[in-house]
């Protein structure tokens, strides 16, 4: 019975670790950004997926960097392939906003 419960605890815990080790994903970003393009706001599920655009800022001596922060955002989007430049749409719109 306790090799059942060891064994149950260490595949959670992997589990667990696994799940927190995925890259962030551009296309669920895409997704999401593009109904907030579009006037919808930040729909529900798309928290994560909306912070990790946000959470990409260049600074350099700790100043924001508006131009260089659009472009690693820009890139980051863009590496998901979409039709009609949804990337570039939404690293035009929301690209150097700050926080």
């Amino acid at each position: 019975m306790r090799k059942i419960i060891n064994a149950s605890l260490i595949a959670v815990v992997l589990t667990t670790q696994a799940t927190s080790a995925f890259a962030k994903d551009p296309c669920e970003t895409v997704l999401c950004m593009a109904g907030m393009l579009q006037g919808k706001g930040v729909v529900t599920g798309c928290d994560g997926p909306v912070s990790d655009f946000f959470d990409i800022v260049k600074t350099k001596h700790g100043e924001f960097r508006p131009d260089e922060t659009q472009n690693a955002r820009r890139e980051f989007v863009n590496s998901c392939p979409t039709p009609d430049n949804w990337g570039d749409k939404i690293a035009d719109k929301f690209g150097k906003l700050q926080g």
